[in-house]
């Protein structure tokens, strides 16, 4: 089971292509249109404007669905917190997958669904490109239009910095103990990155860390360096028919690759 939560903002056609493009390959159950509802003097009503029209026309258009609509504050941490968090929780209690749309929210309500993400397995972000990313410049390099429009960007006013507040758990260990064990698992990564992304076993594992034999001894070390990797998510262990397959992520493979390039430098 697989649910949506799209963050509706100025975009209507991505929005609703990137929902009818999860929907042929996974099936979605449930369908949250989070939408704009401005509470403060600072809330942009331009674009609490664009975002609640987009998000009725969106639940018109997908009735199939039966969409449900959610109004928030997409410039208010506290609110896109408590939001995104209660929808992702009860999905997880019920057992349901979660596609995150990012395409066309704010930048403070972009990083909070990241962060909110990070904290469940069940949770996936994505976004849906534009065919043409610079449709909204105006004019070319050189051109006087452009350079009006490109002078006023430039100079826009701001408000004060948000942090956004992050969960305590990082890959990065956080004492001397985790600090031995990360580096024994950064080293897998690589090895598994060098030897085309798999091993069919933890003896071959083994192998590659210089071990002539694979004892009992080594075998539950490497088993448990594995089962961490797991946990964050960098690896997949798969047990077959004689032995454990052990493959890197989507996400471990470009991690593998950064140590690499790093360890390269």
């Amino acid at each position: 089971m697989t649910i949506i939560i799209c963050l509706v903002g100025t975009h209507y056609r991505r929005a609703f292509d990137g929902i009818r493009y999860w929907s042929k390959i996974h099936g979605i159950t449930k369908l949250y249109l989070l939408y704009s509802e401005p509470k403060g003097e600072g809330d942009p009503p331009v674009f609490s404007y664009m975002s609640k029209t987009n998000a009725e026309e969106l639940k018109d258009k997908l009735e199939i669905l039966d969409p449900i609509m959610v109004p928030y504050n997409p410039m208010e941490q506290r609110s896109a917190f408590r939001t995104i968090y209660r929808i992702l929780h009860q999905a997880r209690e019920s057992g349901e997958d979660v596609l995150i749309d990012i395409t066309s929210t704010t930048n403070l309500t972009m990083g909070i669904a990241l962060t909110t993400a990070l904290m469940f397995r069940n949770a996936r972000v994505y976004s849906v490109p534009s065919k043409e990313p610079a449709w909204y410049v105006t004019g070319k390099p050189g051109d006087p239009e452009f350079e009006d429009w490109f002078e006023r960007n430039r100079e826009q006013d701001s408000r004060d910095p948000i942090e956004l507040k992050l969960p305590g758990y990082r890959l990065e260990p956080s004492s001397k103990h985790e600090e031995k064990e990360w580096e024994r698992e950064k080293k897998l990564l690589v090895l598994l990155h060098e030897n085309g992304g798999e091993a069919d076993s933890i003896s071959d594992i083994i192998r590659w860390f210089g071990y002539k034999a694979a004892n009992s001894t080594l075998r539950n070390r490497f088993s448990r360096i594995v089962s961490r990797l797991e946990m964050k998510g960098l690896v997949d262990a798969e047990k077959g028919s004689k032995m454990k397959v052990i493959s890197l992520t989507d996400f471990g493979e470009i991690f593998a690759e950064a140590l690499t390039e790093g360890a390269a430098e």
